[in-house]
């Protein structure tokens, strides 16, 4: 408030009633005056309250929820009513007169016996016509001014009348309060010893019955050992009327001991109270479960009745003791005992220990230590068997020249050198050494007490003699990696396993692993395989890479890429031309999965298709771009310790011509000659499953009736039971061990792509395609394809984006 009022932090509100003022400041607005149980102002037989506030610098009324009847200047009031100076506020039987000065509100409130103002009349209406005997006025309550003479004026009533009307009062109250009062019996339980309802004016009490009028009214209770009760109660329009109401109990005393006496951790019904001894603590009455637990002690759980009501009670907790007394001695005496590592005395001793399983150590200078492992029940004492200490055992530190040499002592497996023992001391043992290649050490070994020693000895090696021969002849020999001279030649070796390689240009490597046995010369023949590129004669048939996947060795051949223009589904681009691979080469047998793929970028995601994941990891990577492809060969490439075959260009990444050794796409001759001629006599080819259609069951992953709800035509009879890409190599490989060639998904090759619309008939050699290009090849079909054209395994198309069933495989060069 911006007021005077506000500023001197006075009063804002001031209610006169009876002779009495009440007066409330600014922080207590709104006032609330009437009937309620609430009400800040008591004004009793008035239906609910009205509340006085402040607001944006006015004084404001507004009804209450149960407010009837509330007018301010004979105009009804239903919802906030700015107070004037002057204004009379009417509510039902109260008249309260607002004077309104220098921010503050005083209202004077006189109770009336009968109600009602006079409505004053709808001057629209009578514009309109009304005549006067259509007004109708509504009765007002008023006092009338007495008219006296001026004699009268001076002598004032006499003390008689004056009797007279105070008695006529008194009476008419009477009278409306017996007509309008109700009977209502309160019961209290328990009984109440003290009874009141403070803000209850008119009320009369007979015994344990109260004549009062309807409405609202605050009850005041008291009973020894109980809570004071204050509700709030609604008497009805019955005649006769009970109201039910309880006590609640106060809180019992409670004092909490142990005995013994330990500083004991309690909790009440699972709730932390306190720790013992706890003194006239407040626990509300009832059964309640306390827990104590004390360090050392078993936790004591017991049930308590508090009867409440403020008696006082004591409960003593009967602890029983988490521990056990533990009696050792030693031969000799005098010796550390230390429980779960930690210090407990000198033997001999008595040992307070905890329940449980304990570690029990003996130390005395010149002895071995004594450990054992006691278990300790609580409350049970018991007396362990005295221990004998036995001289310090004496420390040999064992090497051996070569070391890894099997140690035992008196026949005891005890490691492998370098190796430190524990000997018991004054006595003789039996020390042997062995190792595989080398003759067996046995030797005798004693060592004092508490004392040390080290022992160093040179194994003597066994040999054994291997000639070494090869086909052909003059092969360079190396054993474990270090030439050792050239076939046919006897070697000396240790008696251990060896790696043997036979080495001659233009041959390859021939290698097994062999062991020398002393006494017993051994020949070795190997017979060297020449190399041949073409065939691939001499070199691994098989590859596989650091990701562990696996690539097969493809001879080289000769052949016609293309189909004949009388090949039905034929398109233009698969011209007839004579092809010549003069070099083997290596192919995946399975396309790149996406975990594969992902060891090199961890974030690609391959999505999904209509619903169906394209993202497993055993699935074939796709939405992967051609230049994606190359940089995952030249990381693959790095990793394995090869030649990256892919650089960058302004135009993208392209392969260094010539090809080098590292992982790369198959070039299209590469791919069509393994998929359709390799390894196999005639023409090649048609379909990955033969020349004709359908496709039999299980023969690859097509567009078939399990995708018929995602792709709209599909393969009418075939079924492979895979919407979308299967994992790859799910099906059976072709005659060379390749997978899939044909299906699941189609391949990026290496070259760029051109339209030739000439046959050519010129032979061309190992053709690696143009050297630029804005699209690269794609070959095979995929889980998409279901026409004739597609499925042939001599379809090629173009492509330079992502594509849901694109992805690839690897391929490498012979050497």
């Amino acid at each position: 408030m911006t007021n005077a009022a506000a500023a001197s932090g006075d009063w804002a509100v001031a209610v006169d009633v009876g002779g009495s003022r009440r007066e409330f400041d600014a922080a207590s607005l709104p006032v609330r005056i009437g009937s309620d149980a609430g009400a800040d102002v008591a004004l009793a037989g008035l239906p609910g309250a009205i509340e006085i506030g402040w607001h944006v610098g006015a004084f404001f009324v507004q009804p209450g929820r149960h407010a009837r009847n509330l007018r301010v200047g004979g105009e009804p009031v239903t919802g906030s009513r700015e107070l004037r100076d002057g204004d009379v506020i009417a509510f039902d039987r109260a008249r309260l007169r607002c004077a309104v000065g220098d921010g503050r509100l005083t209202l004077d409130v006189e109770m009336l016996v009968t109600a009602g103002d006079t409505a004053p009349p709808d001057i629209a209406e009578v514009g309109r016509g009304r005549g006067a005997g259509d007004l109708s006025i509504t009765p007002i309550a008023f006092k009338p001014k007495t008219l006296v003479s001026g004699a009268a004026r001076r002598r004032g009533p006499s003390k008689a009348a004056i009797a007279a009307g105070a008695a006529l009062a008194v009476l008419a109250v009477v009278a409306w309060f017996a007509f309008t009062a109700k009977s209502v019996e309160l019961k209290f339980q328990p009984s109440a010893e003290q009874v009141s309802l403070p803000s209850t004016v008119f009320k009369v009490r007979f015994g344990d019955r109260f004549f009062l009028r309807p409405g609202s009214h605050r009850v005041a209770a008291a009973a020894a050992g109980y809570y004071p009760l204050e509700a709030s109660i609604e008497v009805g329009a019955d005649a006769d009327q009970s109201i039910d109401l309880s006590f609640t109990k106060l809180p019992g005393l409670v004092t909490l001991t142990t005995d013994p006496a330990a500083q004991a951790e309690v909790r009440l019904d699972g709730e932390p109270l306190g720790t013992t001894p706890l003194t006239d603590r407040e626990i509300k009455p009832g059964v309640h479960r306390l827990e104590f637990a004390a360090d050392r002690y078993l936790t004591e759980v017991l049930e308590l009745e508090v009867r409440g009501a403020g008696e006082r009670q004591a409960l003593v907790a009967k602890l029983t003791p988490n521990w056990a007394l533990v009696t050792l001695a030693t031969q000799p005496a005098g010796a550390a005992v230390l429980v779960d590592g930690v210090d407990a005395g000198v033997t001999p001793v008595e040992l307070e220990l905890t329940s449980g399983e304990r570690d029990l150590e003996v130390r005395l200078a010149g002895y071995n230590a004594w450990r054992n492992r006691v278990v300790v029940s609580a409350n049970q004492p018991q007396q362990l068997p005295e221990v004998k200490l036995a001289k310090a055992d004496g420390q040999v530190e064992i090497v051996s020249n070569p070391s890894e040499a099997s140690v035992s002592v008196d026949d005891e497996f005890r490691g492998r050198t370098p190796l430190t023992v524990r000997l018991t001391p004054d006595r003789a043992h039996r020390l042997t050494l062995a190792k595989p290649g080398f003759e067996t050490d046995m030797r005798e070994l004693s060592v004092a007490a508490d004392s040390g020693r080290r022992v160093v000895i040179d194994l003597a090696a066994q040999y054994g003699e291997i000639d070494v021969r090869s086909e052909p002849a003059s092969a360079e020999i190396w054993v474990d990696g270090q030439r050792r001279g050239v076939t046919p030649s006897r070697l000396t070796l240790t008696a251990l396993k060896h790696v043997l390689e036979i080495r001659r240009p233009g041959f390859s490597t021939a290698r097994e692993e062999l062991t020398p046995r002393p006494g017993y010369p051994q020949i070795r023949e190997l017979k060297l395989e020449s190399l041949d590129q073409t065939s691939g004669s001499g070199y691994a048939r098989t590859l596989r890479t650091g990701l562990v996947q696996e690539l097969k060795l493809i001879p080289a051949g000769q052949f016609t890429m293309g189909t004949s223009r009388r090949e039905l589904g034929r398109p233009a681009n698969e011209i007839l031309r004579p092809v010549k691979l003069t070099h083997a080469f290596y192919l995946g047998t399975r396309e790149v999965t996406n975990a594969e793929f992902r060891q090199f970028k961890a974030d690609h995601d391959s999505g999904e298709f209509a619903g169906q994941t394209l993202n497993g990891d055993t699935q074939p990577v796709v939405r992967v771009t051609w230049d994606e492809v190359a940089q995952f060969m030249n990381w693959l490439s790095i990793k394995d310790g090869l030649q990256p075959v892919y650089e960058q260009k302004s135009n993208g990444w392209v392969p260094v011509r010539p090809l080098r050794n590292g992982y790369r796409l198959p070039t299209e001759a590469e791919w069509e000659w393994a998929a359709r001629f390799a390894g196999r006599e005639g023409a090649g080819l048609k379909y990955p499953w033969g020349v004709d259609l359908p496709p039999p069951d299980r023969s690859g992953n097509y567009g078939d009736v399990a995708a018929a709800k995602i792709l709209p035509t599909t393969l009418a009879t075939y079924n492979d039971n895979f919407p979308v890409s299967a994992p790859s190599g799910s099906f059976e490989p072709d005659a060379l061990g390749i997978h899939d060639l044909g299906g699941n998904v189609a391949e990026w090759v290496q070259d760029y792509y051109v339209l030739d619309a000439v046959e050519n008939p010129q032979l061309v050699e190992d053709p690696l395609g143009p050297e630029t290009g804005d699209f690269h090849i794609v070959r095979g079909s995929s889980w998409r394809s279901h026409e004739v054209a597609d499925l042939r395994l001599a379809y090629r198309t173009y492509e330079s984006e992502r594509r849901e069933d694109l992805g690839f495989r690897l391929a490498r060069n012979l050497e």
